[in-house]
């Protein structure tokens, strides 16, 4: 198995003191957000390999430096591939990425439109997008909605990464969390687009919605195109496992659809790091 999202940093280094406060409203209990090497490994230990994500994104006071990425997944090559964060708001952000590409050799690159606060469809965005292109790197975007009020939800829609895929169309991109709640608008747009893909990540704690998102996906005939992700560490990695295999819980025996044991199977052994490009 692989997973495609999970997290890295320290709490009082690169999250501001009121994006902790956010997350610890919306959970509605005081949080530790540092990320621990010996737990990441643990949690993740079930997986071949797992991609760590940068995060940069200077409205919502989140920044973790791409040196600090690249010293955490260095820990164990081969199983960690670290993606570097991109923030196009700020001065130096393509000199940033270049590097953090050809010198640290990180395997792709995060991007959060909605917590730096800009649209991605954003000209600014356009350099990071060719040179992704050309050099065959993946961008996983965060979609869809979040606990922290300083984000825009106009820049999270994923509608709005149609227009993206249109004009780089060898771009291979993630919508994460399938874009909840516009799940179905996700689900549309990478039915429509060959290299655009969505992670199923920190869903599963919204049985419904993740029962419904899962039918749907199978209507669509797009279940190829979800990848497995945790979001650790918001989600761990057994309560992610068990809660796609027991998606069809909610409906019982009600004759409402079902999620087929093949989609299911086929999203937690599906060969993401191939599909994405990157390279052992």
């Amino acid at each position: 198995m692989q997973n495609v999202h999970t997290h890295v940093w320290e709490e009082h280094l690169h999250l501001a003191p009121f994006f902790v406060k956010e997350a610890e409203l919306s959970r509605g209990y005081p949080l530790d957000m540092t990320v621990r090497y010996a737990d990441f490994m643990s949690d993740n230990a079930c997986f071949e390999r797992v991609v760590v994500l940068g995060a940069k994104a200077r409205l919502n006071g989140i920044w973790v430096p791409d040196d600090y990425l690249a010293a955490f997944v260095a820990q164990a090559p081969g199983k960690l591939y670290g993606f570097a964060g991109c923030d196009p708001t700020q001065s130096g952000y393509l000199d940033e990425l270049r590097r953090a590409a050809e010198d640290l050799r990180l395997s792709g690159v995060k991007m959060m439109p909605m917590y730096a606060g800009f649209d991605p469809r954003d000209p600014r965005c356009d350099p990071v997008y060719a040179y992704c292109q050309s050099r065959g790197l993946p961008i996983l975007f965060h979609t869809g909605t979040t606990f922290n009020r300083q984000a825009p939800l106009a820049f999270s829609r994923p509608w709005l990464w149609d227009d993206v895929a249109i004009r780089y169309p060898e771009l291979r991109m993630v919508l994460a969390h399938v874009g909840h709640p516009f799940c179905e608008e996700c689900l549309v747009v990478i039915r429509k687009h060959p290299h655009v893909y969505a992670d199923i990540s920190a869903l599963f704690y919204r049985p419904w919605q993740f029962y419904n998102m899962l039918v749907a996906a199978q209507e669509y005939k797009v279940t190829h195109k979800l990848l497995f992700g945790t979001d650790y560490p918001f989600a761990t990695a057994q309560e992610s496992i068990e809660g796609l295999r027991q998606a069809n819980r909610v409906v019982g025996n009600s004759g409402l659809p079902y999620i087929t044991d093949a989609t299911v199977e086929g999203i937690l052994h599906r060969d993401a790091f191939a599909l994405l490009g990157i390279s052992s």
